[in-house]
């Protein structure tokens, strides 16, 4: 059962987070500012990499002379740093290459560099790979200069390098030049060490193939959707519109076919993994235990019961070590490390409430519980072998933050590593003395440091100081929690006007997700791994209080970061408890004598688009104004992984999509609505939109609705975020 209670972070009345140090200046924000210029756009450093001793690192950062990528190499001991590439140096032949990503080989003589990289969807990109040899500044193209490759990742003792190429995988030995094919049957359909759409999408993976850990063998996922139903996207610009088919299983529809294929690269046989008859399963990752034994995790379609097996390189046999079942659902993440000196391997569970670790060995008996308590782990981070410590992310501390911290293996110690209330993540060295830690809060931008593995900082990285932020006295914000009606604490935050004044009443604009597992009341500089893209909603949250708004936003339940029940109460309806709670939000902002009651908007983006319908049509009387972007509509729309996952079949919870259908509900549409979709989302698609414009038009029903012609699910490109977040700025201020 979950214990209801609030955070230490939030026993105070409020979190108020200052404003960043300096004198602020008095200019006011713009939309052009916010959205089409570099003012705000910080610095940082990527592609971190840790060499064998753990003596130095390399990263790459753009140089904001040429925008081209440059290569460092960094000293842990004297801080001393070199530049290795200059990205503006790189040619092949007359061509300047960017540098997209590196790695290096083992010898330390070459680095692996990815070229121009061409999106494909989410995850996935494609693009020229060049060798360059560091003593003699000369580049080597790979597979002819091909742009077509993926995937591409050098083998354990950095002489070969393995890549996708026409849906097959293929291996380069890099000092013969020698190039073997390793599959021989992919085609559109059947793709080898390539994802789907579905499990890019849902599973969150691109790369669906891994080196053994001595490189003599390859493990590699085959998918084939030759009886997955293709979706029409069509762009409407060119004089005759063109097509594309997209494979996209919607819900309860059939799935692509997986297989899991172990080809040894000295034979060139391929063995298949035995991981049972039924076909309608996933297998949402895989992983070298040693470079005998082959991982593989099953779930189950209604992804429930998840199974992870051990399975024979040689013969590919396979027997179930660990299974995990839930009423609910079972979320699958890179959550597994294997102890491979003492055969055993790091677990992570939520069967305990709250997501925490497992130690089992490899015959899949239970050594000891690791981690415990009403807190959960966010992810695992490392594995420190010697010292027999397990370094992860969790939020003991706060569920608005993500600290870094680690537990002796055997749960008698934990302790936390990182310092500053915020969010952090890091690169931890091979010998885990020390880590490249990367750390914001709401106020203040990404920074990078190196600091040992008890939190002692060495130094920074990147101090990421953003001038441009000081020329304005931005409005800080305001973390806080309130209880519902029937006694549920929740997180918020509100920012307010800098010239408050409580004898006033304010309009509010509210900000929300909603969706399973979500978070959207983090105390980050932005979000996700495009913080500065996602900053830039902030800055026009702020900008808008300037123009006389409160903002407001809380979390409801069914989000993350509070444990497994706190997540559960929206399964099969992940609709119900996110308006109730979003109702509980306008509830709570009308009990305050300085908001206007009867002035509360709402937006939201894909499944916030989708809460800001529903909103708009189940608690009319709480929102006069809401803007739904890029939502679902209709859960039978979407697709069968992230759909079934929370809302369980069609044909078992016929009542549950009826009640999760916006189109259920339209009749009540009362106040002001804006429909914003791009034409060319593959994710979330324009179908959805269309059958919301389509129902309110037979009811007769006014709204406003915004296309982007051929812009994907972030609607973004060009001026494309001015000209929807300036739609939207004038929209609130028409009708708010």
């Amino acid at each position: 059962m979950y214990a209801r209670r609030i955070m230490p972070l939030l026993l105070a009345s409020a979190l108020l987070v200052n404003p960043a140090p300096g004198a602020p200046g008095n200019k006011k924000l713009t939309l052009p500012e916010i959205f089409d210029s570099s003012r705000f756009d910080g610095r940082s450093i990527s592609d971190v990499q840790w060499h064998p001793g753990s003596a130095r690192f390399t990263f790459s950062r753009k140089n904001p002379a040429t925008g081209k990528r440059d290569v460092f190499l960094h000293e842990v001991e004297s801080g001393a740093e070199e530049l290795l590439i200059a990205g503006s140096s790189l040619k092949y032949g007359e061509q300047t290459i960017p540098v997209s990503s590196y790695s290096w080989t083992d010898d330390g003589r070459h680095l692996l560099v990815a070229g121009k990289q061409e999106q494909i969807w989410r995850h996935s990109t494609q693009g020229p790979y060049y060798l360059y040899e560091l003593a003699t500044q000369e580049l080597r193209a790979l597979a002819g200069g091909s742009a077509k490759l993926r995937n591409v990742k050098l083998a354990p003792d950095g002489k070969s390098v393995g890549f996708v190429r026409n849906h097959n995988i293929f291996v380069h030995h890099l000092l013969t030049g020698e190039e073997r094919r390793i599959t021989e049957d992919g085609t559109p359909d059947v793709l080898n060490g390539e994802f789907d759409w579905v499990y890019e999408e849902e599973f969150g993976l691109a790369d669906a193939w891994r080196w053994s850990p001595d490189g003599s063998r390859i493990a590699f996922w085959q998918i084939d959707q030759s009886r997955v139903k293709s979706f029409n996207l069509v762009d409407e610009l060119p004089l005759y519109n063109t097509v594309t088919k997209l494979k996209y299983p919607k819900v309860g529809e059939q799935n692509a076919l997986v297989k899991i294929g172990i080809a040894d690269l000295k034979t060139g046989k391929i063995t298949w993994v035995d991981i049972g008859e039924n076909e309608d399963i996933y297998i949402p990752r895989i992983y070298w235990a040693d470079s005998g034994q082959l991982a593989v995790l099953r779930l189950n379609r209604l992804q429930n019961h998840l199974e992870l097996l051990l399975a024979d390189a040689h013969t590919g046999a396979g027997k179930t070590i660990i299974e995990d079942e839930n009423s609910t659902w079972i979320d699958v993440e890179q959550d597994l490390f294997f102890l491979r000196e003492k055969k055993q391997v790091v677990w992570l569970s939520e069967r305990s409430g709250f997501k925490h670790a497992y130690l089992y060995d490899f015959a899949g008996n239970l050594q000891n519980q690791v981690t415990s308590g009403d807190w959960e782990i966010s992810a695992l981070a490392g594995v420190d072998d010697v010292n027999q410590w397990l370094y992860f992310y969790g939020k003991k501390d706060s569920p608005i933050e993500q600290n870094v911290y680690r537990s002796q293996f055997d749960g008698s110690k934990i302790e936390r590593v990182s310092q500053r209330t915020g969010w952090h993540t890091g690169s931890f060295s091979p010998d885990f003395k020390h880590v490249v830690g990367v750390f914001s809060d709401i106020n203040t931008p990404t920074q990078v440091m190196l600091r040992k593995t008890d939190g002692t900082l060495v130094r920074f990285l990147e101090k990421n100081n953003i001038a441009a932020l000081q020329d304005y006295d931005l409005p800080p914000v305001e973390f806080f929690s309130f209880k519902t009606s029937d006694n549920e604490l929740l997180n918020s935050y509100m920012i307010k006007p800098l010239d408050f004044d409580a004898g006033k009443k304010y309009p509010v604009i509210v900000y929300g997700y909603g969706g399973p597992g979500s978070q959207t009341v983090k105390n980050q500089w932005g979000m996700g791994s495009r913080p500065y893209h996602f900053k830039q909603r902030i800055l026009w949250q702020q900008m808008m209080t300037e123009k006389g708004f409160i903002i407001f936003c809380v979390d409801n339940r069914g989000t993350g970061g509070r444990g497994k029940a706190f997540k559960d109460v929206c399964y099969e309806d992940v609709g119900k408890w996110a308006v109730n709670d979003q109702v509980e939000g306008a509830k709570y902002l009308r009990s305050l004598p300085y908001v206007d009651g009867e002035r509360i908007g709402f937006w939201g983006w894909s499944g916030g688009g989708y809460l800001a319908l529903m909103l708009m049509t189940r608690a009319d009387e709480y929102f006069k104004v809401g803007i739904s972007i890029a939502p679902v509509s209709d859960f039978r729309f979407y697709d069968t992984i992230w759909t079934e996952r929370y809302m369980g079949l069609p044909s078992k919870n016929t009542q549950g999509y009826r009640d999760g259908n916006v189109l259920t509900y339209l009749d009540n549409l009362k106040g002001k609505l804006l429909l914003v979709h791009g034409t060319g989302d593959d994710n979330v698609h324009v179908q959805n939109a269309m059958h919301v414009a389509n129902e309110l038009q037979n009811r007769g029903l006014q709204f406003d609705m915004m296309f982007y012609p051929n812009r994907n699910h972030r609607i973004s490109g060009g001026k494309t975020q001015l000209h929807l977040f300036t739609k939207m700025t004038d929209y609130f201020l028409s009708h708010l």
